[in-house]
């Protein structure tokens, strides 16, 4: 009987590994396309710049998506509603 108990926990343990609703254990990370080298300035008159960080009902797309950086993130979204306030985008 132990053996079945065994084998039982490894088959519900690779199962635990095969779900689509846990995170997984590695993490995928790019760099902030604003903390490079050369990277371009964030402004509101930069209009196709920040329509790369915008949806196509004109929703700002989360930085888990796009990996911007949090801090560089909320300078987007300031920039962002400017222009659209003003009507640039």
């Amino acid at each position: 009987m132990k053996k079945r108990k065994k084998n039982f926990k490894n088959s519900k343990n690779s199962l635990n590994k095969l779900s689509l609703f846990q995170k997984s254990d590695m993490r995928f990370s790019r760099k902030c396309p604003f903390s490079l080298k050369d990277a371009p300035i964030i402004d509101y008159k930069n209009v196709s710049l920040l329509k790369k960080y915008i949806s196509d009902n004109g929703k700002i797309i989360s930085s888990k998506l796009t990996s911007v950086s949090f801090g560089k993130q909320k300078k987007l979204t300031k920039e962002i509603k400017k222009a659209k306030i003003l009507g640039l985008i």
